[in-house]
């Protein structure tokens, strides 16, 4: 006999349990963290808290991430607010300073066309797609070059207007700031926005 052939048996005859109940609550089996024997119906409590913590600590995380992503959306909507308020030639400034001082972004750069290209050599994708990462080595030093300051996160944001291609870098001195798995959803939108704004220079 093998543990297979139990595991098979057990599973075929699911009424196994109630027809021998009394008997398997005589069955002790180790304690998984103290060693001291308990009954196997007090090991399935265990497991059954123990995937309860397991849940409870997986929906707080998404609490937390679904605050965040309220937050997030709460100052996006002030900054369109205070974008739609300013005069019309100095509403691409109001929103780039909305995003240094309203998301505490320390470097937001719109590209005119030049240095940032080589700043994003090591990003292939970053004309067609916005996206995030951290950054290192020589990248990170053309970014020092172009910045002033340094940037150990970047995200880009690809902009296609009537006069050409644009691209908005927003980086921070923090390599955990912008991580390459975070979502592009607010990108996309500050995107929008200054395209929006850009195509209404012509």
């Amino acid at each position: 006999m093998t543990p297979e052939s139990v595991l098979q048996y057990l599973r075929n005859n699911p009424d196994f349990f109630e027809a021998h109940a009394a008997a398997i609550a005589q069955i002790t089996i180790p304690h998984p963290e103290h060693g001291r024997a308990i009954s196997i119906n007090e090991r399935q409590l265990l497991s059954l808290r123990e995937r309860c913590r397991n849940l409870e600590a997986q929906l707080s995380d998404w609490l937390d991430v679904g605050h965040a992503n309220d937050d997030r959306g709460d100052r996006m909507h002030r900054l369109v607010v205070k974008v739609l308020a300013a005069p019309q030639a100095e509403r691409i400034e109001v929103l780039l300073a909305g995003l240094r001082d309203d998301f505490g972004i320390p470097w937001v750069y719109l590209s005119s066309g030049g240095a940032e290209h080589d700043a994003l050599a090591d990003q292939p994708d970053a004309a067609t797609s916005p996206g995030c990462g951290a950054v290192y080595g020589p990248q990170a030093e053309r970014l020092m070059a172009l910045a002033g300051q340094p940037i150990a996160s970047l995200a880009w944001v690809p902009i296609e207007t009537t006069h050409g291609q644009r691209v908005l870098l927003l980086g921070s001195g923090d390599a955990a700031r912008f991580p390459a798995d975070a979502g592009p959803q607010y990108l996309q939108r500050v995107g929008e926005m200054l395209k929006a704004l850009l195509d209404g220079d012509a």
